[in-house]
């Protein structure tokens, strides 16, 4: 009987992982081809874009690699658990080219060197470094209640790496980390099972 409440309990968090997602992909900052001048911008939706959608990433990230792992009820191992911040980074830079808008927007993206660096340089990359660090709070938590010294260990060198590389925009840093870790601290009441020590 616990199986199948923890495997629901997985569906819920997989159901949460993509209203993130959606959410993300609906206010996420994108890098637009030049007008005039040439070169890219980035464009936002909404004044709060580079606030919100790191938040909503890094949650949605570790919300599926959790609901992935309660819906096959398997244990979440430290190291399943790093999927989480790269999930949130890449999410990131891919809503950044616009495939929320459209599918085909990321090879019109990386065929361009300049969409390349203005993705790496703008809005975009200050987002993935807010789902980055936020999402890399899941395997460091998990590593700490497993002993998993190895994932502790490149958990916090993601942690520094967001912080470093978000330090332009420090809210954008701090909203991926508190939803991160509002995400990790629900899932200790979620799936105490596999989140508590």
């Amino acid at each position: 009987m616990l199986s199948v409440s923890r495997r629901l309990r997985g569906s819920v968090l997989l159901a949460l992982a993509a209203v993130a997602f959606a959410s993300a992909a609906a206010v996420a900052p994108v890098i637009v081809p030049g007008g005039a001048s040439g070169s890219p911008a980035s464009a936002s939706l909404s004044p709060v874009s580079h606030l919100a959608t790191p938040a909503l990433l890094a949650a949605g990230s570790v919300f599926l690699v959790a609901g992935a792992a309660a819906v096959v009820d398997a244990d979440l191992s430290a190291r399943a658990a790093l999927l989480a911040p790269a999930l949130g980074a890449i999410g990131a830079l891919a809503l950044g080219t616009g495939i929320g808008t459209d599918v085909g927007a990321p090879l019109a993206a990386f065929a361009a060197p300049e969409m390349l660096a203005a993705l790496g340089s703008g809005l975009p990359a200050v987002v993935a470094a807010g789902a980055l660090g936020g999402g890399a709070i899941a395997p460091v938590v998990r590593a700490a209640t497993t002993e998993d010294t190895v994932v502790l260990l490149v958990g916090a060198a993601a942690l520094l790496a967001a912080v470093a590389s978000g330090s332009e925009v420090p809210l954008a840093l701090a909203s991926g980390g508190v939803a991160g870790a509002v995400a990790v601290g629900s899932l200790w009441l979620l799936d105490p099972a596999t989140w508590r020590p």
